[in-house]
């Protein structure tokens, strides 16, 4: 009798124990009811259903849509396409009643047929070497960093910082754009000397920033 009751016991705990391995998290909240499919470090990871007030059939990572999948509304829409961090990130179709609009998107945002660049450097006058690289920041910012061959440039005079939105700072000898929304239309113009400091010029560079977050641009001169 007492062995009937461990090996009952067991086998409920046993089945307790592999319910609370198989539950899975999904991070975007109106898809948050229950979840069918492939599950990783108790979040949804690989395929799977996801229902919510809204429904979301595809791929995941980390808990959150990315990859291709389909995602319907509870008002009847639908979006058919790629997916990152848990927005319309891709190519995409997306159709409500008899309007269907296929093209591209980035953060839930509809781009138009063409993918959009992160960024675009739009013009560029006696700049000899330039970077623009996205931080791992999640605020609006951009940080520009002059330099004279590889060191800071100290030789700057006349600076002016043009942008379409956001406010200045200036911290050391980074100067900075930030709180800005997307498009950022940015226009850099400074006098700086050369190296040997026997020749001066004037500096012109413009770039157009499309994805939000934090960038970091510098700009050389020899």
């Amino acid at each position: 009798m007492k062995k009937n009751v461990c090996t009952i016991l067991f086998l409920i705990l046993g089945c307790y124990v592999l319910a609370q391995k198989t539950v899975c998290e999904v991070k975007l909240l109106s898809i948050s009811g229950s979840y069918t499919g492939d599950c990783k470090n108790g979040l949804a990871h690989g395929k799977g259903i996801a229902q919510g007030i809204d429904r979301y059939e595809g791929e995941f990572f980390k808990g959150l849509p990315d990859g291709k999948g389909i995602y319907k509304w509870a008002r009847g829409a639908y979006y058919e396409g790629e997916w990152k961090n848990g927005m319309q990130n891709g190519h995409g179709k997306m159709v409500s009643g008899d309007t269907v609009v296929t093209g591209f998107w980035k953060n839930n945002k509809y781009q138009g047929l063409k993918s959009l660049p992160s960024y675009k450097m739009t013009h560029s006058r006696n700049v000899d070497r330039f970077t623009i690289t996205k931080a791992v920041e999640s605020v609006n910012g951009v940080r520009i960093r002059l330099l004279l061959g590889g060191r800071e440039n100290s030789e700057v005079e006349n600076l002016t910082l043009s942008y379409s939105s956001g406010s200045e700072y200036r911290n050391f000898g980074t100067y900075g754009i930030e709180n800005y929304v997307v498009p950022l239309d940015v226009s850099i113009r400074y006098t700086t000397w050369n190296q040997l400091h026997s020749l001066q010029f004037e500096v012109t560079f413009e770039f157009i920033v499309y994805d939000p977050g934090t960038w970091d641009v510098t700009l050389t001169n020899m």
